[in-house]
């Protein structure tokens, strides 16, 4: 199903605004495939965009405002070395939730923690825009290497998730195939001028599969 972009206004039909919920749930559904199957996650992209632009309209309608917070909830999760679109999706989940709170007549819980997680996706992406490398902090307990929070890096990322896994075709996505995807991937980005260390060099004697 393809509901193509363009600048014409959305509609708000009953039937519209189904349409739009299916296809951002058929997105959610094919990004999560493609973390299972571990396959080229440059198409998540483009649906997360998609899934912003549906949801913030559907947000719009009471009706559709469980649909529209849960749906970009999913895609939140499922998307990976975008720190400015991830912002944007966290934004329309906050839209939302607002909306929600409007017409419970009550403040939510969730609605603060989710104003934490957009006010440390803010501060580290101006932290890699300035530079300052130690004030970045993901919340992870594996080091990754903060290059991955600058613009720089989210402009050329799915070019290089395609050219890497095109060169990974033949290999199996079982054990150690991570190792062969971080070369062809840290090959790819120093061929940008991105100078990048995988998981596995920032953090020794972890074993990844």
């Amino acid at each position: 199903m393809t509901i193509p972009m363009n600048p014409q206004p959305l509609q708000s039909t009953g039937e519209a605004l189904n349409r739009y919920a299916k296809l951002c749930a058929e997105h959610c559904d094919r990004a999560q495939h493609i973390w299972e199957e571990r396959e080229d996650p440059s198409p998540i992209t483009e649906m997360a965009r998609e899934v912003i632009v549906y949801c913030r309209h559907l947000a719009q309608f009471e009706h559709m405002l469980s649909a529209a917070y849960s749906l970009t909830k999913r895609m939140a999760e499922l998307l990976e070395d975008h720190p400015r679109l991830l912002l944007e999706l966290k934004q329309v989940e906050l839209e939302t939730l607002k909306y929600v709170e409007v017409t419970q007549g009550h403040e939510l819980g969730i609605t603060e923690d989710l104003r934490d997680e957009i006010r440390l996706l803010e501060a580290n992406i101006r932290a890699a825009d300035e530079g300052r490398w130690d004030d970045i902090h993901d919340g992870r307990m594996l080091k990754s290497d903060p290059v991955e929070w600058t613009k720089e890096y989210e402009d050329v990322i799915d070019d290089v998730h395609r050219e890497a896994y095109a060169n990974l075709t033949d290999c199996p996505r079982g054990m150690g195939f991570c190792f062969g995807y971080w070369a062809e991937k840290g090959d790819a980005l120093a061929r940008r001028g991105i100078e990048w260390q995988s998981p596995s060099a920032l953090n020794p004697g972890v074993m990844f599969d």
